[in-house]
């Protein structure tokens, strides 16, 4: 089979493996498509240092069940699945929901496990989650609105807020959606780049440019889904004394913030990192049933021989997609 290996910033090559056996308890999937994260992006650059050289990355994607490893008995070979990648330990560290798991490991950014963009892959059948009606194209984009759900939790959003979304890519314009799913009353994003923001406004968003915030707010929630200092300080600054904002984008390792703002005027600062096991699933219903929608979100589909440009294009800002998906080609498994 093919995989993507990452050999350091700006650089991959296609390499042939063999294809790997599902051992107890885990399952091979035949991959259909997978998704360009932003984290991916910022490992590939090398700014924020969360992709090791000789990886394979990919963590959001979907696909068939190809084999079943011993003692596994279902879904049955053909069935179209997604995956969570988060892999929680067994309890042991003692956490509460998966995603606060101090051992918490995740296939494709946890440099020694492989991740999904190869023509195959091999995970605990327990992180398995079948897509029903679900396109495979939009199975693959399960994970990001999966994070954004967890975000808008985290967040305490409800009914009749407002809300700034700050930073109008995949994450971001994620948010906004799950924002107004859980009764936001009105949802701004804020972006420099013109095509993001006529996302949002095609979505039914309030499109922003950054130095337009001030005056629009302020806001009772915001979302930083970027991750650098003047986005942290431009989500801290736009909410009221007492509120909210979240933290989601991971731009980078370091960033500073207003502390004064903060602790003057009791905001709270919350971060959201992936999500609970039930909040993907539910991802995946909401999807399933048009209640969040990536018609507008998934710009092109590359081959697996093309998608190394495209994240090249992408860091290089030659292209805006705020989703670009790999399609490896294949076809459904014969059950038989």
């Amino acid at each position: 089979m093919r995989v993507l290996v990452f050999d350091g910033p700006h650089r991959f090559h296609v390499e042939t493996r063999l294809r790997p056996a599902p051992g107890p308890g885990e399952v091979r999937l035949r991959m259909a498509y997978v998704g360009i994260c932003g984290s991916d992006l910022h490992g590939y650059t090398g700014e924020s240092g969360r992709r090791a050289p000789g990886m394979i990355m990919g963590h959001e994607a979907s696909g068939w069940v190809e084999a079943l490893g011993p003692g596994i008995e279902s879904p049955p070979i053909g069935t179209p699945v997604t995956f969570n990648p988060g892999l929680p330990c067994d309890g042991s560290c003692g956490h509460g929901p998966g995603n606060h798991c101090a051992l918490l490991r995740v296939i494709g950014v946890t440099p020694d496990i492989q991740g999904a963009f190869a023509d195959a892959i091999v995970v605990p059948s327990d992180r398995v989650v079948p897509l029903g009606s679900l396109s495979l194209l939009w199975g693959a984009g399960v994970e990001p609105m999966a994070v954004a759900l967890q975000a808008t939790r985290r967040a305490g959003v409800a009914a009749g807020r407002s809300v700034l979304v700050v930073g109008g890519g995949m994450i971001g314009q994620s948010i906004a959606q799950t924002c107004r799913l859980e009764g936001a009353s009105r949802v701004a994003v804020s972006d420099p780049i013109p095509e993001r923001r006529a996302l949002a406004v095609a979505a039914g968003f309030e499109p922003l440019r950054p130095g337009e915030v001030e005056d629009a707010g302020p806001f009772d929630t915001s979302f930083d889904a970027v991750g650098i200092s003047a986005t942290a300080h431009t989500a801290i600054r736009s909410i009221p004394k007492g509120a909210v904002t979240c933290f989601v984008g991971l731009g980078l390792p370091e960033v500073t913030v207003p502390l004064f703002d903060i602790v003057t005027s009791e905001r709270t600062v919350v971060g959201s990192f992936c999500y609970p096991d039930e909040v993907f699933e539910e991802a995946t219903q909401h999807l399933a049933e048009g209640r969040l929608d990536l018609h507008t979100l998934i710009g092109s589909v590359e081959s697996f021989e093309d998608i190394a440009a495209a994240f090249e294009d992408l860091a290089t800002a030659r292209r805006t997609d705020v989703k670009i998906m790999m399609s490896t080609g294949a076809r459904a498994p014969d059950p038989s």
